[in-house]
């Protein structure tokens, strides 16, 4: 189980677009030992729907990142010291829309505001000031995950030694927010969204379902699923729902995910990605990007249909151009963006490269 700690109770938050937050309860966990000198500190950032726990140690379980940490594997819990939260907006033990609003006694619902990747990386650098750690050794992130890991090399440069970001790009194309407005859609026009206010009623679940189909669409590649399900077909299918493999699996990954997430966490990351631009609070882009003072890793995926490669060569190009230490890799992969999470055997040298010392 994770871990949770409350930050933010003697001076609130104040957030990026208007509003603040206070008493921010933050789950996260931990993996291995700090070394004497507090020197082997670790952050790993969640994507979108991502939570505190990456790893599970002696249990049937699986964490998102299960086959990547561990003694002797890339995050080797031997060596490093690995610190992982669930990020501002959440619904995995992290304040967000289901979470208790102090001033009325009622989950937040329509009434938590809108957050930013720097109000979140605010939140997970108050985490690691609680934890008595003087500095990272590397942030590392996949996705939304590897926007907050860009983000804290801008906020806190001296603080940070190494960025690792795994496929993702400085801000969205105008297509992947395209996508994330039909996902918002469909949950918002789910007749019992109730503008955000559904917790103690029925909750908006066919929108979710819906958006999470859409979703995982993004996630892989058409190879991927035509090796997985082709044109297959069901025994017993339904001809308006579920007739082929690819429908089921779909309906499937859909109705899963009402277990573990909620509508108003989902409209919050989602919007928070399309909002994401490092150039906020300076003067323009590359004035932030200069401030970078860490080795930055960059990851990309050919196969990748959500931060597809054109936009990833233009943030190597542009921090590049800021004057920023890139070392850049691409590679295929059937898996397309969801590679960073299964595919250990091509992401393991990158990571490893990336973690060195300087």
């Amino acid at each position: 189980m994770a871990q949770q700690i409350r930050l933010f109770e003697q001076q609130p938050l104040e957030l990026l677009f208007g509003g603040s937050l206070s008493a921010i309860d933050v789950a996260y966990q931990t993996y291995g030992k700090l070394n004497q000198n507090r020197s082997n500190a670790i952050l790993l950032c969640h994507a979108l729907t991502g939570d505190a726990e990456p790893y599970f140690a002696n249990s049937a379980n699986k964490g998102w990142w299960q086959d990547f940490i561990g003694s002797g594997l890339a995050f080797d819990t031997d060596k490093y010291f690995l610190i992982c939260s669930n990020v501002l907006g959440g619904c995995k033990g992290t304040t967000g829309p289901m979470s208790i609003n102090p001033h009325t006694n009622k989950p937040y619902g329509s009434e938590f505001p809108i957050i930013s990747i720097q109000d979140i990386v605010q939140v997970q650098k108050a985490l690691i000031a609680q934890l008595g750690i003087p500095k990272l050794h590397a942030v590392v992130g996949g996705s939304f995950g590897g926007m907050q890991a860009t983000q804290w090399a801008i906020s806190y440069p001296d603080f940070v030694d190494n960025i690792i970001n795994l496929c993702s790009s400085l801000t969205l194309s105008a297509e992947v927010i395209g996508f994330n407005h039909i996902m918002r859609q469909a949950i918002i026009n789910d007749p019992h969204f109730n503008n955000g206010n559904y917790y103690d009623s029925t909750p908006p679940n066919k929108g979710l379902t819906i958006a999470r189909m859409l979703g995982m669409l993004t996630y892989r590649t058409d190879l991927q699923l035509a090796k997985a399900f082709g044109r297959e077909t069901k025994q017993q299918g339904d001809i308006w729902g579920d007739l082929f493999q690819v429908e089921s699996y779909l309906s499937y990954q859909g109705k899963k995910f009402l277990d573990r997430f909620d509508a108003n966490s989902y409209l919050r990351l989602l919007r928070a990605m399309d909002l994401y631009d490092p150039a906020l609070g300076y003067v323009n882009e590359q004035e932030a990007l200069k401030r970078i003072k860490a080795r930055y890793t960059l990851v990309g995926v050919t196969s990748d249909q959500l931060f597809k490669q054109i936009d990833v060569h233009k943030t190597k190009q542009k921090l590049e151009n800021a004057g920023v230490s890139v070392n850049f890799y691409e590679f295929h992969s059937d898996f397309g963006h969801d590679a960073f999470l299964v595919d250990y055997a091509f992401f393991e040298e990158m990571i490893r490269k990336g973690l060195k010392e300087k």
